[in-house]
């Protein structure tokens, strides 16, 4: 098994000294994918946070640098924070008619 992605949920904010609003991250877990290509996920904390939504985002690992691990397009990396912006200021609410499992 190889590790495929950090499992990383948002639960809840802060407020830095120049009084800017931040949101508070936890990783919990992590995925990992196996030789036959299946996905498992490793928790090792459980999200209990009054604020936390019940979702929880998978990301690619990165280094100190804060380089993806998994090489790829770097592009693709930078991009996934607005992304998983955009999904949160919808309330992480299915872009469809809502007939679809969102996962």
């Amino acid at each position: 098994m190889r590790k495929k992605y950090d499992a990383v949920a948002t639960i809840g904010t802060y407020r830095t000294k120049a009084g800017e609003e931040k949101k508070k991250y936890l990783t919990c877990g992590a995925v990992f994918e196996g030789d036959d290509g299946r996905l498992s996920m490793k928790l090792d904390a459980i999200p209990a946070s009054p604020e936390w939504t019940g979702w929880v985002a998978f990301y690619e690992p990165r280094d100190a640098n804060g380089t993806s691990t998994q090489g790829g397009n770097s592009n693709a990396v930078q991009a996934r924070p607005d992304a998983h912006n955009r999904a949160k200021a919808n309330a992480y609410q299915s872009q469809n008619d809502g007939d679809d499992i969102p996962f």
